[in-house]
């Protein structure tokens, strides 16, 4: 195992200048120097005992004593960064026999859920807590967002396809969200582990037996907890003191063991100045605070408060649990030492003839506080612990700095909290602030499990999965970052579209559908009841299919496919297919006799194409040729059908003929539309009754064909359904539709259903199954009635629907897996995308046959 070992030698090297300024001294190392500031002397803040523990935290001084910087005066930013000994894995060695290991969680939905699940998730971290016997710190590191990085994750590639004018407008559209979120600041959570052993590889095992607990914990919280290794530890201390840089970041393990080269070198900055109160280093101001004084009571969402301000800035709670051993032996101490004094007291009243007075105040107060306390730590499964939340503040300049703690200064104010500047300790508090797994200030204080766990590190979940094949989705309403997910990722990506008239549905529909078409090679098909969907297919150059008795679209269902190796399996599926037909134009069920004439007309269809594919078979590579034949017609099977000698087989053509020769026979030719277009849309709006039927199960037979074909291809096929209940009604596309949610994911599909009629739906069984083994929901504005049956369905909190009652056109809740996120994805009037996707037929004098809104 390869480690990196930090020069420990305090000497003056070799080309080391040292010079003496007045009021600070400089080191310099290279390019890298340091410069520390000092003054007279002044205390540092010292706790104050507002708290009830005050009576016997002396005890436990040994739990809360804080460690001494590596290098007391560092020559070098180098020997600023309190790491000796570095490993892949992530584990650091920072002080003798201490190492630390970091892991990166994920937020949960704390802030926006509801009382109960708040209540649960708040038990499920006092567990956590109370489970923990090692020292820990949780950060939330405000860090600066690489904007190179994510522009190259979220914004389109241009291809040169004819449609970069749309890429354009996504990317402006994307890239206006992304300023006005959190002004470039990216938010992480990391939990760091600091335990005592001999060497690394008894750390090593005991981080391992720590994983289990940690995971089983954040699991339990909803949150996932990912390690860090090395390299990534590396790249949190990199990105804060080379903020603005996140770019430049590399770092190779193995080369530097080689060369041996400083890993300090490729992470510190140039310079670090200390003040009594701030820091600087060559382009930023830093200043590090803490919280001197708390409340006896505190809000759940202080530390959001605090989290949620729009800076650059890390806030740390270091915690230091005391084992309940010690605990339960130190209180009952106190408390017989209590009891002895209030003895002693009596002894002496009793003794001045003072029969009639109580004990004193304090005396009494003393043991009420005391009890209580022995009463929790044995009743209510509740632990000690010394706690300390430090936060730095970074900035571009002094006065955005102070500006900084100000809002921080107040925000403690309206929670009863006094939070100050450390004094002369700005260094140490920087070390104990950066997830390195040290702490150098004294600035604890005990704290109940209960307490500690006010201090909820939890907010919001975020939605963010860019790169290939992501989708936006707008921005979190609570956080406003801005949300990419991605359903091929997801166990099942099917999915609905809920929302009344007006809500915005079709307007989210057709921004998923155009950011699946302009950034991804998938084909997409929709099934379109009021042909609303036209302007955008033939934007992106799509093919429409008008099913209708007036149409000129013409499609064989009876077509093979290019690749007919399996053709006894592609028979097969055709005779399937034909019963379908006859049985609809039937109008009735068919019996055994009918079914063998219908499957001996289709082998007989296609004899002559099966015979040459297995002639062709047996051939040597060499020999093979390209088998080629005329596309068979439903107007060959009719001619075959009719030579048929049963009764049956005259009764079968003559409830076809109306789809051969009559009015209705728009199966009845070769295909004349480009089936097999990447944006197809299927307009069944004018189908009429008698059409209906036969349409359906042409229009299925060949949106599964292309599925399966797109799976060998290895090609996504997104199928998007308006007014989903409409096909639902019907018995046939109902099952068909059915079946192919259960097994469209192993073929590379996603399926989209979108409706309005929220009751009718969740009273169908059909629906309900679908609905509940689908992972992806989008449900923009409802009913009140709909809500409350939806929401159990779909399992989502009544707190969380908030953001559904009277929302906004294209706002809602997102679901997306396990995440469930409040979204905003309305796109602004002007935006040329905005005028290509709204349905509103009352903007810009624009007419429309629906009366869907935006």
């Amino acid at each position: 195992m390869n480690q990196i070992e930090t020069d420990n030698n305090n000497q003056t090297r070799k080309g080391v200048r040292k010079t003496p300024l007045p009021g600070f001294s400089v080191y310099e190392k290279r390019t890298a120097k340091i410069k520390c500031s000092f003054s007279s002397p002044f205390p540092s803040a010292r706790k104050e005992g507002a708290d009830r523990l005050r009576l016997f935290q002396d005890k436990f001084s040994i739990y809360k004593k804080a460690g001494e910087p590596i290098y007391k005066t560092p020559k070098s930013v180098q020997e600023c960064i309190e790491l000796l000994k570095i490993a892949p894995d992530g584990i650091f060695e920072v002080a003798g026999n201490r190492y630390s290991k970091s892991y990166l969680f994920s937020d949960v939905n704390y802030n926006t859920t509801s009382e109960g699940e708040q209540v649960r998730i708040f038990e499920s971290y006092c567990k956590f807590l109370n489970a923990m016997d090692v020292e820990f710190k949780i950060t939330i590191n405000n860090k600066n967002r690489n904007m190179k990085a994510l522009r190259e994750k979220v914004l389109f590639q241009k291809k040169n396809d004819g449609n970069d004018a749309e890429r354009d407008c996504y990317n402006s559209i994307m890239e206006k969200k992304i300023m006005e979120g959190k002004q470039g600041i990216e938010q992480e959570r990391y939990l760091t582990i600091s335990i005592i052993r001999k060497n690394y590889e008894e750390a090593k095992a005991a981080f391992a037996s720590l994983e289990a607990v940690l995971q089983k914990g954040f699991g339990e919280l909803g949150s996932s907890l990912a390690t860090l290794n090395g390299v990534e530890r590396l790249r949190v201390l990199h990105d804060f003191y080379r903020m603005g840089e996140e770019e430049h970041f590399f770092f190779d393990f193995e080369e530097a063991v080689k060369v041996c080269r400083d890993y300090k070198d490729d992470i510190c900055n140039s310079m670090l100045k200390f003040y009594p109160t701030y820091m600087q280093d060559e382009k930023r101001f830093a200043k590090a605070l803490f919280i001197k004084k708390y409340p006896s009571s505190l809000s759940d969402r202080f530390l959001t408060e605090l989290a949620t301000v729009p800076a650059h800035t890390i806030i740390s709670i270091d915690v230091a649990p005391i084992p309940k051993d010690v605990t339960t032996s130190t209180l009952q101490k106190k408390y017989m030492g209590i009891e002895s004094d209030i003895i002693r007291q009596q002894r002496v009243r009793n003794k001045n003839n003072d029969f009639s007075s109580d004990i004193s105040y304090n005396k009494r107060t003393e043991k009420q506080q005391i009890e209580e306390i022995m009463d929790d730590v044995r009743e209510n499964d509740q632990r000690l612990f010394y706690v300390a939340v430090t936060i730095i503040i970074k900035a571009d300049t002094k006065e955005e700095l102070e500006a900084t703690e100000e809002t921080l200064v107040t925000i403690g104010k309206r929670n009863s909290c006094q939070i100050e500047a450390h004094y002369l300790k700005q260094r140490e508090a920087l070390n104990t602030a950066l997830p390195i797994g040290v702490r150098q200030v004294e600035t604890m204080r005990t704290l109940m499990t209960q307490s500690l766990a006010v201090l909820m590190p939890f907010n919001v979940q975020e939605l963010y999965l860019p790169g290939k094949g992501g989708t936006y989705y707008g921005v979190n309403q609570v956080s406003r970052n801005i949300l990419f997910g991605n359903r091929k990722m997801l166990v099942n990506g099917n999915g609905f579209i809920f929302g009344v008239p007006g809500s915005g549905k079709s307007f989210f529909a057709k921004m998923e559908m155009g950011n699946v078409f302009l950034n991804t090679d998938d084909d997409i098909i929709v099934i379109d009841p009021q042909h609303e969907y036209f302007d955008i297919a033939k934007r992106f150059g799509g093919q429409v299919v008008v099913l209708s008795t007036y149409t000129g679209n013409y499609i064989n269902p009876m077509a093979l496919p290019e690749d007919v190796s399996d053709i006894q399996g592609i028979v097969a599926e055709k005779g399937e297919f034909m019963l379908g037909i006859c049985e609809q134009c039937m109008g009735e069920a068919l019996n055994s006799r009918q079914k063998s004439i219908i499957d001996r007309c289709v082998r007989l269809l296609y004899q002559e194409i099966k015979e040459e594919c297995m002639r062709n078979r047996g051939r040597q590579e060499g020999e093979k040729t390209k088998t080629l034949w005329k596309q068979k017609t439903l107007r060959d099977y009719y001619e075959i059908l009719i030579t048929q000698p049963e009764m049956e087989a005259k009764e079968l053509a003559l409830s076809l003929e109306l789809f051969i020769g009559g009015s209705l026979n728009i199966f009845a030719h070769e295909t004349n539309v480009d089936i097999d277009n990447r944006f197809l849309v299927y307009g069944i709006r004018d189908m009429g009754k008698e059409l209906s039927a036969i349409s359906m199960l042409v229009m299925m037979e060949n949106i599964g064909n292309r599925i399966m074909e797109n799976a060998k291809r290895g090609r996504a096929t997104w199928l998007i359904i308006d007014e989903f209940h409409v096909l639902l009604d019907k018995e046939y596309s109902a099952k068909y539709l059915f079946s192919l949610w259960k097994k469209v994911r192993k073929l590379g599909g996603l399926c989209s259903g979108i409706t309005q009629n929220v009751l009718d739906m969740l009273q169908n069984y059909t629906a309900t199954t679908m609905l509940a083994n689908s992972e992806f929901v989008a449900l923009l504005r409802q009913a009140p009635t709909d809500l409350e049956k939806l929401s159990e369905v779909i399992n989502i909190s009544p707190e969380q629907l908030k953001f559904v009652r009277g929302a906004q056109s294209g706002t809602g809740i997102l679901k997306h897996g396990n995440m469930v996120v409040p979204m905003d994805i309305t796109v602004e009037k002007d935006s040329p995308i905005y005028k290509l996707f709204s349905t509103n037929p009352f903007e810009d004098g624009r007419e429309a046959d629906h009366e869907e809104n935006h």
